[in-house]
């Protein structure tokens, strides 16, 4: 028999080697059972927890004697726990493999009562000590489904600013454009020398208004000074503005500046787009010299108030596209949504307005509050 070569040979050895090595032994798979990243249970076919690894433990709060033995439904928020039966009795039915990721919007109870979204495997098998069981693997997913809400609230918060620039470029910008063409035309129609010149002036103090317009758009834009001074600073400056730009005096009563600090960006810059969009309709349509604002903290939600004693509006039929002249409504209400909040408007011809925004208290992991 002619020799192998060096190469062969090691490989023909380590081979064999392997193929004399025995299988993973009952205790091997015991400790991949309990090294498993993900929470997991064997349920017996009477719908009775009779095993369960550590991260099981830590995931829903209970000691090991109190879910050997015990119903899987103690795992599931009382108001499902009918129906959750009914589809284990189904499952039971004609057991198969069903994977992770199949777009169920399940709910796991923890023994202190609080739930939480989870993804949930199952998977039948006969084990050596009787019936044929379920394993159960459960993933919790409320940090995916934070992030995942987070990445909504930012596009949202992106196509909301894309909205707002396009009110502001039509109520500032386009508006002067309009009347830079009337006047250039008419400019260039003039004879009269004085003429010519008083309309020049005319022309060049409206073209300052707009770079001031343009200036105070971009200060809009960025915010920069909810970023550098918080909620309850922020506004008290835009309220100082809105005196100096519009002669409207704001009675401000911001009670809720240490909870400012403690929320989420992205809510906090909804309720200052809301009080500044909504303060500066009062200031430019409501006819009046002053206007009040209220903010406060209540059970987990923010409330925030505009109310003016003006000349008031119809308000449109909810089920109508809204024209430019109530666009603000939309974009104030779409803002509020985006954070999971509401606003309502209470309004009509010369009865002033109120603008009331509820908003949930979100801290910056993500939380509620």
């Amino acid at each position: 028999m002619p020799e192998l070569p060096l190469g062969s040979r090691a490989m023909s050895i380590r081979s064999s080697d392997r193929m004399e090595q025995p299988l993973l032994s009952d205790r091997d798979y015991r400790a991949v059972f309990e090294a498993s990243p993900d929470a997991m249970l064997i349920v017996d076919p009477d719908g009775l927890i009779r095993d369960l690894n550590p991260q099981a433990l830590t995931m829903f709060g209970w000691r090991r004697e109190e879910m050997e033995g015990s119903g899987v439904e103690m795992l599931v928020p009382a108001a499902r726990r009918t129906r959750h039966e009914r589809h284990r009795l189904g499952y039971a039915e004609a057991p198969r493999p069903r994977p992770m990721g199949q777009g169920l919007e399940l709910q796991a109870l923890r023994k202190d009562g609080t739930t939480f979204p989870v993804e949930i495997s199952l998977s039948p098998g006969e084990l050596a000590s009787g019936p044929e069981h379920v394993i159960c693997t459960v993933r919790d997913i409320s940090a995916w489904k934070r992030m995942r809400w987070l990445s909504r609230m930012k596009v949202m918060a992106a196509e909301n600013e894309r909205r707002h620039l396009s009110r502001e470029l039509h109520d500032e910008f386009l508006q002067f454009l309009v009347a830079f063409k009337i006047r250039g035309k008419l400019l260039a129609e003039e004879t009269d020398r004085e003429e010519r010149a008083r309309a020049w002036a005319v022309i060049s103090d409206e073209i300052l208004d707009a770079i001031r317009g343009v200036k105070r758009m971009i200060r809009g834009l960025r915010a920069s000074k909810l970023e550098q001074q918080g909620l309850v600073s922020a506004l008290a400056s835009f309220f100082r503005d809105i005196r100096k730009v519009h002669g409207v005096t704001i009675h401000a009563s911001l009670r809720l500046k240490w909870v400012a600090d403690e929320l989420d960006p992205i809510t906090v810059l909804a309720l200052y787009r809301i009080v500044q969009e909504a303060v500066t309709n009062a200031a430019t349509h409501a006819n009046v010299s002053e206007a009040a604002v209220t903010l406060r903290s209540t059970e987990g939600v923010i409330i925030a108030e505009i109310r003016d004693e003006g000349c008031g509006f119809e308000l449109p039929d909810p089920g109508i596209a809204p024209d430019d002249g109530h666009i603000g409504l939309v974009g104030m209400r779409e803002r509020a949504e985006a954070v999971g909040g509401s606003l309502t408007v209470e309004t009509s011809p010369g009865r002033g307005t109120t603008v009331r925004a509820a908003v949930p208290m979100i801290a910056p992991d993500g939380e509620p509050w």
